[in-house]
């Protein structure tokens, strides 16, 4: 039976490939974060919960623009270096760490409702990603926000392709087992989750690719590649097509409606 996927055991890994001195963290950020500092969040305080929010860094930066933030993770590992890094970067009084999995959160008796909800990299570890998602907003007040990032199918697919591993397309293998490391088990392509978006009352606002070409550099020509011209670059496509919708990641700003979209 399929289950989410937690990561104790890949912590450092994780670290170390995604938010250490690769360039990919830093594309990610970049383009995350300015889509949310378009949406003028910081009039007031707000109350932010960051699901899944594993090492910190985006509940950091949320606190540090002034939010009150809960940083839910089921990973114990995570939540230790995630804890590390709030102290490091002084923002201890306003983050509260919570070790828990969505669904657990949700059926909470005293959980709380939220301003915000930041769901970043976590949809492809969900075995029910849709339900989870539905579940998930039961804690979003409405008119509140939702940062959604996820990892996009079409990536995956792009990656066999450039790797002539032909036989995995065939075979429609293109979520992972959960024993391939880093390799999302509910990959999805964009047009999926919008199409979930009426149903779950919200209402698109913003839409952006992350890491429109980074990923399918050459490894060599990677290397090359000055930051500041790379970050530049990756914000002007996307959100562009097709680059956007080609992008390794996918990344929608949403508000929450009170009654149905019609």
């Amino acid at each position: 039976m399929k289950k989410d996927r937690v990561f104790d055991g890949l912590t450092h890994s994780f670290q170390k490939k995604i938010y250490g001195d690769d360039p990919r963290g830093k594309i990610r950020l970049h383009i995350v974060q300015d889509d949310l500092c378009q949406q003028n969040l910081n009039h007031s305080t707000q109350s932010i919960l960051d699901a899944g929010g594993g090492l910190g860094q985006m509940s950091i930066w949320l606190a540090a623009q002034g939010h009150s933030i809960l940083l839910a993770e089921p990973s114990t590992e995570m939540l230790v270096e995630a804890h590390e890094n709030i102290i490091a970067a002084g923002q201890a009084g306003a983050i509260q760490l919570q070790n828990v999995d969505i669904q657990r959160l949700v059926e909470a008796s005293e959980a709380e409702r939220f301003d915000g909800i930041v769901l970043h990299a976590v949809l492809e570890w969900l075995a029910e990603p849709r339900e989870t998602l539905e579940q998930l907003l039961s804690l979003l007040k409405p008119n509140g926000w939702l940062s959604l990032m996820f990892f996009n199918q079409y990536a995956r697919e792009m990656r066999y392709l450039l790797g002539g591993n032909f036989k995995a397309l065939r075979e429609q293998r293109i979520a992972s087992d959960g024993n391939e490391g880093l390799a999302p088990i509910s990959p999805l392509p964009p047009e999926t989750v919008l199409a979930w978006l009426p149903a779950l009352n919200l209402e698109l606002i913003t839409w952006s690719g992350v890491r429109c070409f980074y990923d399918y550099a050459y490894v060599d020509i990677r290397k090359r590649m000055p930051l500041d011209e790379l970050l530049a670059l990756e914000r002007h496509y996307s959100q562009r097509e097709p680059w956007r919708s080609l992008a390794r990641y996918q990344h929608f700003f949403c508000r929450k409606q009170s009654s149905p979209l019609q």
